[in-house]
C-alpha cells in the first residue's frame, strides 16, 4: 500500500527538496548530514512523514536559510489541526498589517468566544471527538491574542442580524456580546453594525480584505466549504469599494457600541 501523503506537509517537503537540489545533494547525502536514512529524507520530501525539530535545525544550518525553513515547519506544526482550506488564510492573517472584514452570517472568527465557537464546531462537525472539538476551538480563539502583539488595524462591519441571532444559550450569547464590547472599548478593534434595512450596499457573501504591505493585498471570499483567495488588483479594488460602501451605510462605531449594549440587556438573567 502506498504511503499516505500528509497534505499539510506538502509545501514543507517541496521546500526541503528545492534546498537539497540547490546544494547539489542526493537524498542519501542529506540523510548523512542530518543523521537519518536517505529513505527518511524521501519521506519528508514526499510529505508522508513530518520532519522533527532536530532534523529541521540541522537542515537550517546546512542550507543557511536564515530561519525560513524553521518558520515554515513551526507554522505547519502549529496549524496541523486547522482545516486545509483555511491554512492559507490563516497564514496570511498572521502577517497582515490590516484586516477589514464583512460578516453577514456569524460573529467573525477572530472575535468569537470559546462557547460561541464550540457551538459552531459541534454543529459543523457532528462526528468530531471531544479532543478534536477542543483543539479547533482553541485554535480559533487564540488567533486574536497572537495578532494583538503586532497591533494590526482590525475593522469589522457586521450585519445587525448576526448579533440578534441567539446561538448556543442566552448566557453564551451574552458573553459573546460582552467580549465584542470589551474589544471595542480597549481599542483592539473598530466595529460597525450594518442595520437591517430594505436596501443593502453589498448583498454578497462574507469576505475579508487582508493587507500584507502597502503593495500587497488579498481578498478571501467565504463559501460553504471554505473560502476563495483573490489577489488581482481589480478584485481587491472592487471588494474594497464594497467594504467602503458598507462602512458608510453602517452605524458609526460609537452608535454601534451603544446598540450592542442595548442588545446585551436582552440576555440578562
Amino acid at each position: 500500500m502506498a504511503d499516505q501523503v500528509l497534505k499539510q506537509w506538502v509545501q514543507f517537503g517541496e521546500t526541503v527538496r528545492r534546498y537539497r537540489v540547490e546544494q547539489g545533494l542526493s537524498q542519501q547525502e542529506l540523510g548523512k548530514r542530518i543523521n537519518v536514512s536517505g529513505g527518511m529524507v524521501g519521506h519528508i520530501e514526499r510529505a508522508v512523514r513530518p520532519a522533527t525539530r532536530s532534523q529541521v535545525d540541522k537542515m537550517e544550518a546546512l542550507f543557511t536559510t536564515d530561519g525560513s525553513l524553521l518558520r515554515l515547519w513551526v507554522d505547519v506544526h502549529r496549524n496541523r489541526h486547522v482545516p486545509d482550506w483555511f491554512r492559507n488564510a490563516l497564514s496570511t492573517e498572521r502577517r497582515a498589517v490590516a484586516i477589514s472584514q464583512y460578516q453577514s452570517i456569524l460573529v467573525p472568527g477572530l472575535l468569537q468566544t470559546a462557547a460561541y465557537a464550540e457551538t459552531l464546531v459541534r454543529a459543523w462537525q457532528p462526528r468530531a471527538t471531544e479532543a478534536e472539538i477542543t483543539q479547533v476551538v482553541e485554535t480559533r480563539t487564540s488567533r486574536l491574542t497572537e495578532l494583538k502583539s503586532r497591533r494590526p488595524t482590525l475593522w469589522f462591519v457586521v450585519d445587525e442580524v448576526v448579533l440578534q441571532r441567539p446561538l448556543g444559550s442566552p448566557a453564551a450569547m451574552g458573553e459573546q456580546l460582552d467580549h465584542i464590547v470589551e474589544l471595542i472599548e480597549a481599542g483592539t478593534i473598530r466595529f460597525q453594525m450594518l442595520p437591517t434595512r430594505l436596501t443593502h450596499p453589498g448583498l454578497c457573501p462574507p469576505f475579508r480584505i487582508m493587507s500584507i504591505s502597502d503593495t500587497q493585498t488579498v481578498v478571501f471570499v467565504e463559501h460553504a466549504l471554505g473560502d476563495v483567495a483573490r489577489g488581482e488588483a481589480h478584485d481587491v479594488s472592487q471588494m474594497s469599494a464594497i467594504f467602503g460602501a458598507m462602512q458608510a451605510d453602517a452605524l458609526a462605531p460609537v452608535e454601534s457600541l451603544y446598540r450592542i449594549r442595548e442588545m446585551r440587556k436582552e440576555y440578562l438573567a
